[in-house]
């Protein structure tokens, strides 16, 4: 099902603005008919359900910074002001709940569903330029999740998106019909560094995981976040 600007609004309790706000920097999955936008039914009501945290999330560089901390990396990309910084929201962050995290994190990557062929959908998975991640990977990285019936997610450097969708005739759809995830990742060097970490690969699936609708997805994905953020507190102290 999908909803206008205006019935999102009114289920959400927001003005039709900061809805708009959102479906622009990519919380809420929507497509455009004509002049207008349509969102995803779904993903409206997932965040009906969900607490809005108070803060604002990191930016995408901070918000990889802190998964490659957890991961025992050094965020090589950020100067040393900026990855105290990080480490002192990782401090924060220990103490928090699944919203905060999925919060802080959100930015790491613009998240794209897309539509193709099943055969599109595989080759995307296997391309070289992706990383595959979600739900869907989390059980191959050590999670304990079984997610047998999620859609697939990769990582994918924004520079690869427009040459390999159009290869593979990927087109932008609404969260609730598309084949796959795609999320974009801007700052170069990750898709690299995932490859090469799989420790990092598999606390930025436990990321995913928290935006899943399925508790139990969530709670897999909060496990192995807490579980690293003690770790890493404990090596700093």
């Amino acid at each position: 099902m999908e909803l206008s600007v205006a019935e999102a609004a009114e289920r959400l309790q927001l003005d039709e603005s900061r809805v708009r706000q959102l479906v622009n920097a990519g919380d809420l999955p929507a497509r455009r008919a004509g002049k207008v936008w349509l969102l995803d039914g779904d993903a409206v009501a997932l965040m009906s359900r969900r607490a809005r945290p108070q803060g604002r999330p990191l930016s995408e560089r901070r918000a990889w910074a802190l998964l490659d901390l957890l991961a025992g990396g050094d965020a090589p990309w950020l100067a040393a002001p900026a990855r105290s910084q990080v480490r002192s929201v990782l401090r924060r962050m220990a103490s928090l709940g699944a919203d905060e995290w999925r919060a802080a994190l959100r930015n790491r990557g613009q998240r794209v569903p897309v539509g193709g062929h099943s055969a599109a959908v595989r080759r995307l998975v296997q391309a070289s330029e992706a990383v595959p991640a979600g739900p869907h990977e989390a059980s191959a990285h050590g999670l304990d999740l079984v997610a047998l019936s999620a859609r697939p997610e990769v990582y994918l450097d924004v520079n690869a998106w427009a040459d390999l969708s159009r290869a593979l005739h990927l087109d932008k759809e609404a969260s609730s019909s598309a084949s796959a995830v795609v999320r974009l990742v801007h700052e170069d060097g990750i898709i690299d560094r995932l490859r090469a970490n799989e420790r990092l690969l598999a606390l930025a699936i436990a990321a995913d995981c928290l935006d899943d609708a399925d508790p139990r997805a969530n709670h897999a994905g909060m496990e192995l976040l807490s579980s690293a953020a003690a770790q890493a507190l404990g090596a700093q102290a």
